[in-house]
């Protein structure tokens, strides 16, 4: 017997989060208004209180991340 019910889910891509609800302390705030704002391209990272968007960069730039405690963002390195 599993301790989860899995609904017939085998893919957590399956799943549906209803973001509206109150999560309390789990970390679930802004879901909803990133995702719905997002296009192609754009990727979401954690920047140590809520869920970022970044945009795609200009042709030839690169994604430059200097671990933690620093938010990725796109330029040019020297």
């Amino acid at each position: 017997m599993s301790l989860v019910d899995t609904g017939g889910v085998s893919k957590i891509s399956q799943l549906d989060v209803d973001t509206d609800k109150d999560w309390a302390a789990f970390g679930l705030t802004s879901v909803k208004e990133v995702v719905a704002g997002m296009d192609i391209g754009d990727s979401i990272y954690f920047d140590g209180n809520r869920i970022q968007k970044l945009i795609p960069g200009v042709i030839g730039s690169e994604l430059i991340t200097m671990g933690l405690n620093h938010d990725p963002r796109w330029g040019w390195v020297a």
